[in-house]
């Protein structure tokens, strides 16, 4: 049931991102890969189950946050401001956001939307991939 709803959800923000508005742009890419969440090369993944870490793949990589245990999510890392074509990163001060260097535009770890502070230019949520979590492996996937 978690599952589900958590899919019905990422599929939600996906298409409300998609559609709300005019002024940002997209640039993502083909991702299809796969992981162990728990092995030690992904050290950073694993930090008290709220953990992040790069991956390649997509237009300028993927960022992959573990929110608990079983759950994950994955964005491109290519800010969506309009002619910006920044790559977001994580702020390592609080590892709950992400920003981007070059506009600093700044979003929610939990669910790519942008943070509703003054000065903000991301108008929208980050792309987010789709993935799942089969207790051993991370599959992480173009959505649809």
């Amino acid at each position: 049931m978690k599952k589900s709803f958590a899919f019905i959800f990422v599929c939600f923000l996906c298409v409300l991102g998609l559609s709300s508005c005019d002024d940002s742009f997209d640039e993502w890419g083909y991702v299809n890969f796969y992981i162990d969440p728990n092995s030690t090369e992904y050290y950073n993944l694993n930090i008290g189950n709220k953990g992040w870490e790069y991956f390649y793949g997509g237009n300028r990589g993927v960022i992959i946050f573990r929110l608990s245990y079983y759950e994950f999510m994955a964005f491109e890392r290519s800010c969506v401001v309009k002619d910006c074509k920044g790559t977001v990163e994580v702020d390592t001060t609080t590892n709950l956001t992400m920003f981007c260097p070059k506009c600093g535009a700044q979003y929610l770890c939990v669910d790519g939307s942008p943070i509703a502070i003054e000065g903000n230019r991301a108008k929208r949520a980050l792309f987010s991939y789709c993935n799942h979590y089969d207790g051993i492996a991370l599959y992480v996937y173009n959505c649809g």
